[in-house]
Parts: structure tokens; C-alpha cells; sequence
């Protein structure tokens, strides 16, 4: 495709060129808002906010052990100031993968990837960078409760205790939990209990994936994915680079495809198909978008072609069932697709993955697994296999199916104490059974927030964040990992595990010390279970301080498993498939990339990370295309009530491209109505349509009224430049230097003499093709730096605080086709920086080492830097962000950050704290810093290794050797900025046929 021809823009409205949005363009900020929102919060919820939630809390900052001495007499092995890691594990659903956390001087303040876990090799998600702060949220339940009335754990206890021993039905209802010394303590519980059971539940669950497998395959276990072994990768409404539980490694894993050094380089290719406009999605080569009742339909074709004219399969039960299925046109986009599709997928074979979201039907997953044994996923292969078939991932009957038993006996009265652990049920499942749960006559609950469920249960009690907890966790066959406290508790809480061994031991008369009986607990099962199996001379104790260093543990992994597809698996998805009328409106529910399911829907820095596609924060909203909002006669930001059932749900209309005609797509978590100021009265609950995840025939209608949507894309316009740039691999392989013929620079000349850098020269390289847009490094530099969030009001007014931002551009053909591009954009530190020269006080000048510096204290605040900034990453303090932070609120800021303070100028500084602590450790050697031993805090959590920092003075370092690529280029060098910052080009893998359909 010809460049002339490619169209890059970030809204309908630039894309338009609507006359009012030129006009805002021109200011620094585009949106209009007086702030009245901002200005009437509460002082609790400001304070809140502006505090970026760390704790009031006043006792017990410091690591938990056996022992506490005086400070005068200080603790062996702690020095003011020095961090000290410690290794332990992130937990969400079924999922874990092993961390670092970083404390000084007792306290948490960091959180990064453990590089010896094979599940994060040193990188860190989203949740994980934020939990820290989740660490210190003032919102969390601090003491347990009977009623409205605060008791000590004993009087609480002693209540509880009494209320099982005199239960005849007993139901714990828990989220999905994979420590497997706590279900091994459970279960002790359980036959201690009489007429006991446990249900996990999870919204986002895997029982649908589960019950797929059984059908096709004999068993519901869940077999590894490798994308790192896939040539040629098919997605089905899987957003497997960003809002799956386990989507940490799957980038990591989906990068090393992406990465191109040479013309010689090759890269894997990616479907999607989807109804919703994913992050996975965005980083497609080739994109479909179709409605959610066509999924089954385009699976089947798929199958079909695949078996008919690929010969896949010589199965005549396959041809017969397959047969059936309706070919679409010929001459249609979709059916030259999926023949692209096909083609690729039986060339590659057992280098093939095709990947079906875990929330889709069982027969959608029956198809996809059937592709799979089709073209080899599941090997065996040399190299190995891109399903593994040895290595089954933690899965759970945990889905709203596997529940309806505990909600018949809700309805017809039959238990007596309903045991909530986690998880949030009154707010997913809805008012229904919140009704039900109100009539059963003990309720009791355990959770980190006084949230929607704590409020209808009569016994309640904090559990301990992770962070503060003793804990293990084994996510998939052949590895278990420790979870330690790194911080006594804030507050007057227990971990699960403690309550759960603190009821055992009560129970039997034995004096209980939760803390300790609990660790002890943890350490008998690691004797029995998994020291016992390993070949191994040293004691138990050596073996598990060992454990507690590395914080993980490998395991003899079992023999490999076969997976024989059963055929009348697909006879039964065939006849289960019905057409759904192509004019109905369909409904796309999909897990929020900030809020996951809800669960932290009270952490301001995730309601204001903005959607990777949408751009969109501190709300969820009902996207849909153009072609659908001017069919309904609706605007962006129109008001809508949907219904899918008996209970209609308010959500504003965002436009958004990309999305096939007749779907409305949003996210879960938000709508909150409990647990905590920051997540409450945010977005809209759209749990209360049900269970279903998709709605094939919903009900619109136009509701009164304008709803303001803070979208952060619109800021900072570039006005057209050539900003982002790509090319084909085709291209690439003729023209490795392409970025130069399509910036044409004149000669550049300076009135300043050029700096002779003699010592260090730092700077950055970034690599658009491996970068996938999660978000991750941006919640690490806002933890990093001490970044505070400033609510939806000042979002709208283009005043957010992050210093490293994500722009993403679509791309449109003459034919329309939209893709999407991510660029990470930060302070560029560049050699001739137009902000220091307009500086009336020099409070931004340039280092001997290449870096672009803030001096707080002397900057008065004129904004003619941010003014003169070609990049716009400059950001200014409109509000003390940090005024009134009750003590020890700043317990959670990093201390090796200045605390910035009203009417300053800030921005990225490259981690100078981590610069300044690498050169002293290596001065302190007596040796020179060696290249990667200094990493940004955006360099450390990326999980693609998109971002690479280092000095360019050194011509062996990583970031030289990126930056002399010859897809290298620097955003708008043509100004003579000259930039620290190289972007690698981004090189897209089309299939030759459909780019030639499109060129």
C-alpha cells in the first residue's frame, strides 16, 4: 500500500475534520469543562483521590518478623535507605507468576517481575504494579464485625465457631483460589463441618473452556499455550495480550515472534477474529470484525475449508458433519479471509495455534480445539508444541453453571451459613441474589473491602492483602510458588488461610496463633507434598529457605497426554448452531484492562489508566460503529438504556471504529455501589443483564440526557506529521532503510556547538513492533515516580499527570479497512530541547550525561516548556496533588522521588534515582555500570522488552545496537530537537493475498 494512500488519525472527529475540533487542537487543552465536578468532591474523596491512595493507617510499617528490635539497635541486614526485595507471587483467578517487592526500610513501595519465575522472567502486569498502592488504600476494612458493632478477632471467633458447630448446612462460596495448601486446609474444614461444600465462583471463569475440553478431548484439563512455538496464530474473541488473567506471558511469549534485527528476520502472523475491538485485536496483521452470533458460524467455514480443500482431515464423519455448513460468497472480504486463513494455517502445520476465548460458547471452544487437532496444535513436535500436552494450567469449575446447585438450595431454604471468601457475589450476580443471600440466617464474610456483599452480611471480617500474607500457589502442573509478607498488617486482619486454620485448631480445643499455625501449616504440606518429591540431600529448612529466595519451586512435570478429538463433539456443536437473524442489535461483554472484573475498581491510578483502544477513563461505555449510531440516531456521548432481559442498564454512546455494524461492546467492574470512595457511583453495572457475556437480540432505547466521557486520546494533537511509521515485511526485506525515504530531512544545523558527551550517554530505544499497547510500564512510572491521579474532571480538561503516555493511531486505507498502531511517547531528552532554551529560570536544563532535568524548587510555573514541546509530555501541577496527606500516607511513595508540589512543572526523567543508584553501586565495586544493570521502571515491567534504555556512548550496549537499526528513526528530527529517544518501525506480516486485496 502506497504511504500517500494510509490515513493516521485518533478520532472520528480529526478524522472529519470538524471545524471545532481544529479550533481546539490549537489550544493546549482540547476539552471544555469548568472542573465544577472536581471542585464539588467531598474532602474525604479528594483527599482520597489527590493521595493516590496510600493508607492513614499509623502502626506496623515495617517487615514482619519473629522478633522486633529498636531501631537504635537495628535490625542485621537493613540500612536506611537500601531497598531489600523480597520474592513472592501475584495471584488473580487461576492465574499467578512470581515478584519482587521492593521495600525500604520495612515497607512496600515496589513491585516487579521475578526473572527466575518462568511465568513473568522479570516482567510485571498492570494489577501487580498496582497492588501496592491497593496496599495502602485507607478504604480497606480494618476490624471485624457483628452487625454494625466492632469486635475483636476472639469475641468474633468465638461467635463463629459457635454458629458452624450448631449449622446443619454449611456453603462457602469463595473466588478461585490456587494455593494448594489452602485447598488442602479447606478440605480439612470441610469434614470437620457437617453437610459442608465448597463452590469457587469467578465471572470470568474457566468452565466453559473446562466442559469444551471434556466434550472433545475426555477431560477437562487445560493445556499450556506456547505462542512462542506458533507461526501462525488465529484469536477468537481472545484478548490474550491484555485483559486475560494469564496475558503476562502470553506477550512476553507473542514478542518474541515480533522481533525483527535483520532483512533476514521473519515474524509470526496474527489473526483476529472478534466482535469486539481488542487489544489483542489492535496488534493483528489481519483483523475481522463480526457480529457475536458469527463467530460459530466463521469457525465452522474455517473447519470446513480446511478439511474439503486442505485435506486436514480423512475422517468421512469430519467431511459429512462439515459438509453441512453454508459457504459464504466467493467474492466476499470474509470468505477471502478465512481462505487466507486456512492457507496459512495448513502450511504451518504443528506451528499453529488457534485461540478461543475462555467466556465463549462450549461450542465455539469445541470448534476451535477441533481446528487445533486439525493442524497439529497439540504435536508432537520437535522443538515443541504450541498446545502442551503435558502441562495442564490451573482451571476450575468456577462459572455461573457450576452454581446453580448452592442457588437451588438458596431458593428453597435449605442452608442455614452462607461462607463468603473474596470475590465479590452480590455485585456480580446481581439482585437476585442478594435477595436470596438476605434470607439465610448467617451470613458470614471475609474480604478486603466492606464491599456490595459485606453490606448484606451480618459477620464480617478483613482479610489481609498479599502483601501482608503468608501463601502459595501452584498455576499449572510442574510449579509451585511462595507468597511471603513483606509488611505486618495495617490493619486488624487475617489472611484466609489464617482464619481457616484458626477455626480447625478452635474447633479441636487447641490454642490458636493464626500467623504461626498457618505458616506451619503451609511448611507441612511443602514437607509432605513437595519436598518429599524432590531429589534432594539438604534438610527441609535449607530447602525452604531456598524456596523463600527464589520463590519458586519446579516439579517433576507428568507424562505427555493424548488428545484424540472425539467427533461427536463437533456433531453436537453443528446441531446446537442457529442462525441468528443478521438485523438484531448484539450485546459484547469483555473484562476491563484496568479493573479487571471490579475487583479493583477503588484504585485511582487503574480508573485512570486509559483503555487501550478507547482511550477511555473513569467510565465504561457502549461502543458501537458509526453505521450503528446513525442507524439509532445516536451521538457520541447520547445516553442509552440497554436490555437484554428483565433489567435495563444506562450507558453513554462512545463511536468507535472497528466494530462491525448492529454490536454494542463494554466492560465489566465498574457501577460499583460498595468498597470504597474512589471505585463508587463509576460507570455502570452492566452484571445486572445477567450471566450470559453475550446478548443476541437486546433492546436499545435513547435516554434523556449528555453523559461527558474523559478520553485522554484527543489530547496533544500532532497535526498530521509523520509520527508513527510502518511497512510491510515485504517492504522491509526491499527497503530495510524505509524510514528514511519517508522523512525527508533537509540538512540540519545548530547555532550551539554540539556537546561532547565524554562520559555516559543515556538514552532509549523502543520497538513499535513488540510493543502491544497493555499499559503495564505506564502504571510502573506512575508508581515509580510518585505520579498522582487527578479524577475524571481534570481528565476532561487534558490535565492528567502520567509522564509516559500510550497514543494509539488508526490507520485507514482508501478502502477504509482501520488497523491501529501504539506508540509510547515520554519525554524524548533531546540534545537541542526547545524547552530549555525558553525557560526564564532555568529550572529544565540538560545534564553531562544526556538527560533533560527538573529542578522543582526553582520552576515558577510560566508553562512556556510545555508550550515549546513538540512531544506535549510535559505536565503541570494545577493542584497541590499532594497537599493534606495524612500521616503515613507516603508510605507508599517512593522516597527516592521528589514529592512535587503545586505550580511545578514535571515529566519523565529517565528513573534518575535509578541511574544515580546504578553508578553508585558500581562505583562502590570499583567497576564500570555494566550494559542493562540500570533499568527504567517502564524498561523493567514491559513484558514484550519493547523498551531498552542504556548508554549510547557505549557501542556494545543494547540501546546502541537498537538505535543504528535501520528501521530506526526519531520523532520529528526534522525539527533539529535531536531526540534521545530511537522508535523502531513498526513491520506488519500481511498475508500476500489480502494485502494485495487491500493495496
Amino acid at each position: 500500500m502506497e504511504e500517500k494512500d494510509k490515513i493516521y488519525w485518533k478520532s472520528f472527529e480529526e478524522l472529519a475534520k470538524d471545524p471545532r475540533t481544529l479550533e481546539l487542537a490549537q489550544r493546549e487543552f482540547m476539552q471544555e469543562d469548568d472542573g465544577s465536578d472536581f471542585l464539588s468532591l467531598s474532602r474525604r474523596k479528594f483527599l482520597k483521590l489527590l493521595g493516590a491512595s496510600v493508607a492513614l493507617a499509623t502502626t506496623s510499617c515495617r517487615r514482619p518478623v519473629a522478633k522486633i528490635l529498636p531501631y537504635v539497635k537495628q535490625a542485621e541486614n537493613v540500612k536506611p535507605g537500601i531497598a531489600q526485595y523480597y520474592a513472592s507471587t501475584f495471584a488473580l483467578n487461576h492465574h499467578s507468576y512470581g515478584i519482587l517487592v521492593k521495600t525500604i526500610e520495612g515497607r512496600p513501595i515496589k513491585i516487579e517481575g521475578n526473572p527466575d519465575h518462568p511465568l513473568s522472567q522479570g516482567s510485571a502486569g498492570t494489577w501487580a504494579q498496582a497492588s501496592v498502592l491497593e496496599l495502602y488504600d485507607p478504604d480497606r476494612k480494618r476490624n471485624p464485625t457483628i452487625g454494625d458493632h466492632v469486635v475483636s478477632w476472639d469475641e468474633w471467633d468465638k461467635e463463629i465457631i459457635s454458629l458452624l458447630q450448631k449449622s446443619k448446612n454449611i456453603r462457602f462460596l469463595t473466588e478461585s483460589n490456587s494455593s494448594p495448601t489452602f485447598k488442602y486446609t479447606l478440605k480439612k474444614l470441610l469434614k470437620v463441618l457437617p453437610n459442608s461444600h465448597w463452590n469457587p465462583y469467578e465471572p470470568v471463569s474457566q468452565e466453559r473452556a473446562r466442559l469444551a475440553f471434556k466434550k472433545a478431548f475426555g477431560r477437562p484439563d487445560l493445556p499450556k499455550l506456547h505462542l512462542d512455538k506458533a507461526k501462525i496464530i488465529l484469536s477468537i474473541n481472545s484478548d490474550f495480550l491484555c485483559s486475560d488473567a494469564d496475558s503476562l506471558i502470553h506477550i512476553k511469549n507473542w514478542a518474541k515472534g515480533r522481533k525483527i534485527r535483520s532483512s533476514k528476520d521473519t515474524l509470526n502472523r496474527l489473526y483476529v477474529l472478534e466482535s469486539f475491538f481488542s487489544t489483542t485485536g489492535s496488534n493483528a496483521d489481519h483483523r475481522l470484525s463480526v457480529k457475536p452470533s458469527q463467530l460459530l458460524s466463521f469457525a465452522l467455514e474455517l473447519a470446513q475449508i480446511l478439511v474439503t480443500r486442505f485435506h486436514l482431515s480423512t475422517d468421512p464423519s469430519h467431511l459429512s458433519l462439515l459438509n453441512t455448513i453454508p459457504d459464504h460468497s466467493e467474492k466476499t472480504v470474509e470468505r477471502e479471509f478465512l481462505l487466507a486463513l486456512a492457507e496459512d494455517l495448513a502450511q504451518h502445520h504443528g506451528q499453529s495455534v488457534v485461540v478461543v476465548g475462555q467466556q465463549e460458547s462450549v461450542e465455539l471452544q469445541v470448534v476451535g480445539q477441533f481446528i487445533n487437532s486439525l493442524i497439529g496444535s497439540f504435536g508432537p513436535r520437535v522443538g515443541g508444541s504450541t498446545l502442551d500436552s503435558k502441562v495442564s494450567v490451573a482451571s476450575f469449575d468456577n462459572g455461573h453453571e457450576s452454581l446453580k446447585p448452592l442457588l437451588s438450595e438458596l431458593k428453597a431454604g435449605k442452608v442455614d451459613t452462607l461462607i463468603t471468601l473474596g470475590g465479590n457475589p452480590v455485585y456480580q450476580l446481581g439482585a437476585e441474589f442478594e435477595a436470596l443471600m438476605k434470607k439465610v440466617p448467617n451470613t458470614i464474610r471475609l474480604s478486603l473491602y466492606s464491599d456490595e456483599t459485606t453490606a448484606v452480611s451480618k459477620y464480617a471480617a478483613p482479610l489481609s492483602h498479599f502483601l501482608e500474607s503468608w501463601g502459595d500457589s501452584r498455576p499449572e502442573d510442574g510449579l509451585v510458588s511462595l507468597i511471603q509478607p513483606t509488611i505486618q498488617p495495617l490493619h486488624n486482619s487475617r489472611s484466609s488461610g489464617e482464619v481457616m486454620i484458626s477455626w480447625l485448631y478452635k474447633m479441636s480445643g487447641k490454642a490458636s496463633h493464626p500467623t504461626e499455625d498457618w505458616l506451619s501449616e503451609i511448611k507441612l504440606y511443602w514437607k509432605k507434598n513437595i519436598y518429599a518429591k524432590k531429589n534432594t540431600f539438604g534438610s527441609f529448612e535449607t530447602f525452604w529457605e531456598g524456596a523463600l529466595q527464589d520463590g519458586v519451586v519446579t516439579e517433576t512435570l507428568p507424562l505427555s497426554k493424548a488428545f484424540h478429538f472425539n467427533s461427536s463433539a463437533l456433531s453436537e456443536a453443528i446441531s446446537n448452531f442457529k442462525k441468528t437473524p443478521s438485523d438484531t442489535l448484539e450485546l459484547q461483554w469483555t473484562p476491563s484492562p484496568a479493573l479487571f472484573d471490579g475487583r479493583f475498581a477503588n484504585g485511582g491510578s487503574l480508573q485512570e489508566l486509559p483503555d487501550p483502544v478507547t482511550k477511555v477513563t473513569w467510565d465504561n461505555v457502549a461502543s458501537m460503529s458509526a453505521k450503528t449510531a446513525l442507524k439509532y440516531g445516536l451521538k457520541q456521548g447520547n445516553k442509552i438504556k440497554l436490555s437484554g432481559g428483565a433489567s435495563t442498564v444506562t450507558l453513554p454512546v462512545f463511536l468507535q471504529p472497528g466494530l462491525a455494524e448492529d454490536v454494542i461492546t463494554t466492560s465489566i467492574g465498574y457501577g460499583r455501589r460498595a468498597g470504597g470512595e474512589i471505585g463508587m457511583g463509576v460507570g455502570s453495572n452492566v452484571f445486572v443483564l445477567g450471566q450470559a457475556w453475550q446478548y443476541k437480540n437486546v433492546q436499545l432505547k435513547k435516554h434523556s440526557g449528555q453523559h461527558k466521557i474523559a478520553t485522554t486520546q484527543t489530547h496533544h494533537s500532532m497535526e498530521g506529521r509523520p509520527i508513527v511509521l510502518e511497512a510491510t515485511l515485504e517492504e522491509y526485506k526491499k527497503h530495510p532503510d524505509f524510514p528514511k525515504h519517508k522523512i525527508h530531512t533537509p540538512e540540519l544545523l545548530s547555532l550551539y556547538q554540539d556537546y561532547p558527551y565524554t562520559g555516559h550517554k543515556w538514552g532509549m530505544a523502543i520497538d513499535l513492533n513488540s510493543c502491544v499497547g497493555c499499559s503495564g510500564c505506564v502504571v510502573a512510572c506512575d508508581v515509580e515516580n510518585n505520579i498522582p491521579n487527578v479524577g475524571k474532571a481534570q481528565v476532561l480538561k487534558g490535565r492528567e499527570m502520567q509522564w509516559l503516555r500510550l497514543d494509539r493511531y488508526y490507520e485507514t486505507s482508501s478502502e477504509n479497512e482501520v488497523k491501529t498502531l501504539h506508540q509510547p511517547m515520554l519525554c524524548q531528552h533531546c540534545d537541542n530541547a526547545p524547552c530549555e532554551t525558553v525557560c526564564p529560570v532555568s529550572a529544565t536544563v540538560h545534564s553531562d550525561e544526556g538527560i533533560n532535568q527538573m529542578t522543582y524548587n526553582r520552576c515558577v510555573g510560566t508553562r512556556y516548556c510545555a508550550n515549546n514541546c513538540p512531544y506535549k509530555v510535559r505536565r503541570f501541577n494545577y493542584f497541590n496533588f499532594n497537599a493534606d496527606i495524612e500521616t503515613p500516607q507516603e508510605l507508599g511513595k517512593n522516597p527516592s522521588v521528589t514529592i512535587r508540589s503545586r505550580g511545578v512543572m514535571e515529566k519523565c526523567t529517565f528513573c534518575i534515582q535509578r541511574i544515580s543508584e546504578g553508578k553508585n553501586a558500581a562505583k562502590m565495586r570499583g567497576e564500570k555500570v555494566s550494559d542493562g544493570e540500570i533499568q527504567t521502571a517502564c524498561q523493567q515491567a514491559c513484558p514484550s522488552q519493547a523498551i531498552v534504555f542504556g548508554d549510547l556512548n557505549d557501542p556494545n550496549s543494547e540501546v546502541s545496537k537498537l538505535s543504528s537499526l535501520s528501521q530506526g528513526y526519531r520523532v520529528l528530527e526534522e525539527l533539529n530537537v535531536r531526540p534521545a529517544v530511537t522508535y523502531l518501525a513498526k513491520i506488519r506480516n500481511p498475508h500476500p493475498r489480502l494485502e494485495k486485496r487491500v493495496s
